[in-house]
């Protein structure tokens, strides 16, 4: 398992992930192992784009994530969505 700390576009935020990669299905899952409290905003799963299991929280991503590359990707920007949804109220599917 790969870890992986992010800072925002902005600056302001850091993320550290850890990108599991199920050794069944071959398919990544991306740990949210810390970030930025929600403040005001709903910390729900559904308007924070993430689910959970018995490891934590991870990103929710509809796709199956076939590479570690890939699963960066996808976490960079999750946590400038998530950025932009603490600060500003924007939904994620909003650019």
């Amino acid at each position: 398992m790969a870890k992986n700390w992010y800072r925002t576009n902005d600056g302001l935020a850091d993320f550290k992930f850890r990108f599991h990669c199920h050794w069944l299905t071959g398919c990544y899952k991306i740990y949210i192992e810390s970030q930025p409290g929600y403040g005001g905003r709903s910390d729900g799963l559904h308007p924070t784009h993430r689910l959970r299991d018995s490891n934590g929280y991870y990103v929710c991503w509809t796709d199956p994530i076939r590479t570690e590359s890939d699963a960066r990707t996808i976490a960079s920007l999750w946590a400038d969505k998530t950025q932009r949804y603490i600060r500003f109220g924007t939904p994620f599917e909003e650019n």
